[in-house]
């Protein structure tokens, strides 16, 4: 880039060594970001942002291990915060729960997410008939490798657990889109419970023309003691063909 605007000889003999085919994205020298706002080009978008806040428990961006995870050779190099005492009043748990080791009987990483028929809990959305007919079914994505090895084809009912005790009967969805040994659920469905059909409970004429498990019965404690965001973006579970 430097040899194309003409400002290469700007760079000092170390830095045009350090910067040779890199750009200021890429150059950890400093030179290309130099010479650039010497001459008054500010080289923004190189990679390197970064946020410290006084009163952030860690400088951004850092990683931390998700409280449940099947990776227990990365929690020594990055292991979640100790137990806090409390946090408005209440008892606030990481570390004693990471040392648990749930791999074993939790294989799967579940995340979860939207889907773009719907939005947020879903409940207008799954009543508006047009868009209950593109996403009929509550389901999990599983990658093939993991259905072969459990015995679950396309479109049979499964049963997901959680670790910390809560489990859903979805469909199976199997598909490529999710890597090995990782599941994902959307979370706009609701009506269902642990198997349980919940429709008589709602008010004549308000339920709505879908109904599924919430993906929330099956996601775990954790959050982020910033923004107080629940973790419910990564966990495990263990996925199981229904009878």
């Amino acid at each position: 880039m430097l040899k194309q605007l003409g400002w290469w000889d700007d760079l000092t003999e170390a830095e045009k060594v350090a910067a040779e085919g890199k750009d200021w994205k890429t150059d950890l020298s400093g030179g290309i970001q130099r010479v650039a706002i010497k001459h008054g080009c500010a080289p923004f978008g190189n990679g390197k942002a970064r946020t410290i806040v006084w009163t952030f428990p860690d400088a951004i961006p850092k990683h931390r291990e998700p409280l449940y995870t099947t990776r227990r050779d990365l929690v020594e190099k990055y292991p979640t915060w100790d137990d806090f005492e409390s946090l408005y009043r209440m008892p606030t748990l990481y570390k004693s729960i990471q040392e648990r080791d749930t791999s074993a009987e939790f294989p799967i990483i579940l995340t979860s997410g939207r889907l773009v028929e719907y939005e947020g809990g879903g409940d207008e959305t799954r009543s508006n008939p047009w868009l209950a007919e593109l996403q009929q079914h509550m389901f999990v994505e599983i990658n093939p490798f993991n259905a072969n090895t459990l015995r679950i084809a396309d479109g049979d009912d499964v049963w997901v657990y959680g670790p910390e005790g809560g489990r859903v009967r979805v469909k199976a969805l199997v598909t490529n889109r999710v890597d090995r040994d990782v599941a994902f659920m959307p979370f706009h469905f609701g009506g269902e419970f642990q198997g349980e059909d919940l429709r008589s409970r709602y008010p004549q004429g308000s339920d709505p023309y879908v109904l599924g498990e919430a993906v929330n019965t099956v996601t775990t404690y954790g959050y982020d003691p910033v923004t107080i965001m629940q973790e419910t973006k990564c966990t495990v579970c263990r996925i199981e063909k229904a009878a």
